[in-house]
């Protein structure tokens, strides 16, 4: 019988590796009882929920909720996260989203971007999307609201967000990561027209070193600004092995006659890269770009499969795909934020994550991740 109420106790309870028996022993009730409310075909008392929430470090909001909660949530669409309002790009129909709400604003992302995590990341809701809209339309939720309002929206280049977002995930109500992959310059877009919460960048020059700072004091001017270093990395010319053209640095690139997998205008990797050539006194032109990537791991993955002798990647992305590697420079991936987010739970949850002894240790264990100052705040301010 439909009593209205939807009880999430049961993945609670599982998700903290409990037993049935034992929460019920706890609680003061049968094992059939408990398993009924776990069910949600027997509303639990008062007293016997306020028991549940307090045994199992929680709210009684997480344990259950009234089905009619799902309302519709009228939010902001931003398609195939690539950072553009939805338009033509976005046919009618259903449309799976995550949801998140950055500042006062609902938004929905759209989970068609990239098939390697499309099926592995579930929906928030399904947005209905008319015919013709302007970039608004109406979401159905699959999941609590007040669950989805600690959603956190990150963009950035970096592959470690993944692995950040499923360390969060393991924490008792932590936030919901969902990461964003775009390039450094399109994820402080994003930032700035307040579609995501948090920005990764990775902006280097040969000479200069991270111009991550000055990066985002030039795009957010007087606006108060936190950066926190996610980690560092190599960057690099990943190839294949045995092509009888191996290069030592980037010169070789055009020296040798070699196909470029090249990077998209905005992207860290680009601009290394050209900082990098200007130095031999060359530039992009000067290259027999063939294919342009969109991620580290996509020039990595085009290499690995001829499109390409070489390209501008990570040492992360390349060896895991058998790619030798010739480094670059080190690179800084830096987390950025407005400052009043700084004190929201949401953003709290994350550095308390990102700064934790095990998120370190496994990030670490990574081929060509440095973590010295992972968690560290960065000036914003020139010295």
């Amino acid at each position: 019988m439909d009593n209205g109420i939807r009880s999430g106790l049961r993945a609670m309870r599982q998700r903290l590796g409990m037993q049935q028996q034992d929460l019920a022993a706890r609680v003061g009730v049968s094992r059939q009882t408990l398993s009924a409310i776990e069910a949600g075909t027997t509303v639990p008392s008062t007293a016997i929920a306020l028991g549940l929430a307090r045994l199992l470090q929680c709210r009684v909001e997480d344990l259950f909720s009234l089905a009619g909660d799902a309302r519709e949530i009228e939010a902001r669409l931003v398609a195939d996260g690539a950072g553009a309002s939805a338009g033509s790009s976005v046919e009618a129909g259903k449309l799976r989203v995550a949801l998140g709400q950055v500042g006062e604003r609902w938004i929905a992302r759209s989970l068609g971007g990239d098939p390697s995590l499309l099926l592995g990341t579930p929906a928030d809701g399904i947005a209905t999307v008319p015919r013709r809209h302007t970039g608004t339309v109406r979401v159905r939720p699959l999941r609590d609201v007040d669950a989805l309002r600690r959603n956190i929206f990150v963009a950035g280049c970096d592959p470690a967000l993944g692995l950040l977002g499923r360390h969060l995930e393991e924490r008792l109500h932590g936030p919901r990561l969902h990461w964003i992959d775009l390039a450094s310059h399109a994820a402080l877009e994003e930032l700035a027209s307040q579609r995501v919460h948090v920005a990764g960048l990775h902006l280097d020059d040969v000479d200069e070193g991270s111009l991550n700072a000055a990066t985002v004091r030039k795009r957010f001017g007087d606006q108060p600004m936190v950066l926190v270093t996610l980690a560092a990395w190599e960057l690099g010319i990943a190839y294949r092995p045995h092509e009888g053209k191996a290069p030592r640095t980037v010169a070789d690139l055009a020296r040798k006659g070699m196909r470029v997998i090249g990077r998209e205008p905005g992207a860290g990797a680009r601009q290394l890269l050209e900082s990098a050539l200007r130095k031999t006194k060359l530039a992009l032109e000067d290259l027999d770009v063939v294919a342009i990537a969109r991620g580290h791991r996509s020039v990595a993955q085009m290499v690995s499969s001829g499109r390409g002798d070489g390209g501008i990647t990570t040492r992360a992305a390349a060896s895991p795909l058998g790619l030798d590697f010739v480094p670059i420079a080190e690179s800084r991936f830096d987390l950025a934020f407005r400052a009043e987010f700084a004190s929201d739970p949401r953003m709290q949850a994350l550095l308390e994550c990102l700064s934790s002894a095990r998120f370190r240790k496994d990030l670490g264990a990574m081929t060509g991740y440095r973590i010295a100052k992972t968690g560290a705040t960065v000036p914003t301010e020139p010295a």
